[in-house]
């Protein structure tokens, strides 16, 4: 998980959190490239009820192979 957090008086930082540690990047080039990701994941996501759909969707297939197979 990374959450990049801004600030009026600061400059922008990132958060950054695994399984059993967390870390704070500060370094401004490396906070970019995070905004640079950030924005290319939201640029091809799906939008909230399409994401929905397509797991349910998974679901309904998963259980109609496991429902074949048994």
């Amino acid at each position: 998980m990374a959450k990049i957090m801004t600030f009026a008086e600061a400059p922008p930082l990132v958060w950054t959190e695994g399984s059993f540690d967390g870390q704070m990047v500060d370094f401004p080039p490396l906070v970019n490239d995070y905004r640079k990701s950030y924005d290319l994941l939201r640029a091809v996501a799906l939008p909230p009820e399409a994401s929905l759909d397509l797991i349910e969707d998974a679901a309904r297939t998963y259980r109609h192979e496991a429902e074949q197979e048994a």
